[in-house]
């Protein structure tokens, strides 16, 4: 990824990150999380909340501090919409959407995020 790009799409308030993650993803099949013997997780309100990226570049920018071992992993779009996002819900758990160093991630529900997935992978249908 371009430095420059990466810059501009990392400055984006968390909402316009979050519009950009849903696109990206819907276009690329694949979502990316980080993993090192297990995913990557965070507390937000009391609950786990797994972060996931649209692209690996911004995955590895946030492998730092607790998260420093961690590599980026790619998952399917398919199982992410399927599996993940379901199984989440069951769990109580909350999807950190495209954090950034230095800035907080958009935290939604796994409902919430599937439903935004779905709408936007019908426009490429």
């Amino acid at each position: 990824m371009h430095p420059e790009k990466f810059k501009q799409v990392a400055r984006l308030p968390s909402a316009e990150r979050h519009a950009y993650f849903v696109r990206k993803v819907a276009d690329t099949q694949e979502v990316w999380g980080l993993q090192h013997g297990g995913w990557a997780t965070a507390q937000a309100g009391g609950k786990v909340a797994i972060p996931f990226w649209p692209e690996a570049a911004f995955a590895q920018a946030c492998a730092s501090g607790e998260w420093e071992h961690f590599q980026p992993r790619a998952i399917a779009l398919g199982d992410f919409l399927a599996k993940w996002l379901p199984g989440m819900a069951i769990n109580d758990q909350l999807a950190s959407v495209f954090s950034v160093p230095q800035c907080g991630a958009s935290i939604v529900a796994p409902a919430d995020l599937l439903r935004d997935l779905q709408h936007e992978s019908e426009q490429y249908e």
